[in-house]
């Protein structure tokens, strides 16, 4: 198993950081998501540091906030890892 499919594992494996990329189907804050999904703020963000570092996750600063997206291109590369790893 290469590096990047162990680091896209990790990432995928916590409820909570799926329940951000379902979230993230559209731009977002931070502070959309923690209220959202009734998390402390600082766990919040360290969800999405695990999730920008695995690629799945773009982030843009707008004016004084930062915006996340999900990155569709990424998840549909690394999903396609994991199905040639599993066949």
């Amino acid at each position: 198993m290469n590096e990047e499919l162990k680091i896209f594992i990790k990432a995928i494996s916590n409820e909570t950081r799926l329940d951000i990329l379902n979230y993230l189907k559209k731009e977002c804050c931070v502070g959309d998501i923690w209220k959202k999904l009734n998390l402390p703020q600082n766990l919040a963000s360290h969800h999405l540091k695990v999730l920008k570092e695995s690629g799945l996750v773009e982030a843009k600063k707008n004016g004084l906030k930062v915006v996340y997206k999900l990155n569709k291109k990424q998840l549909a590369l690394r999903l396609r890892l994991l199905q040639v790893y599993l066949n």
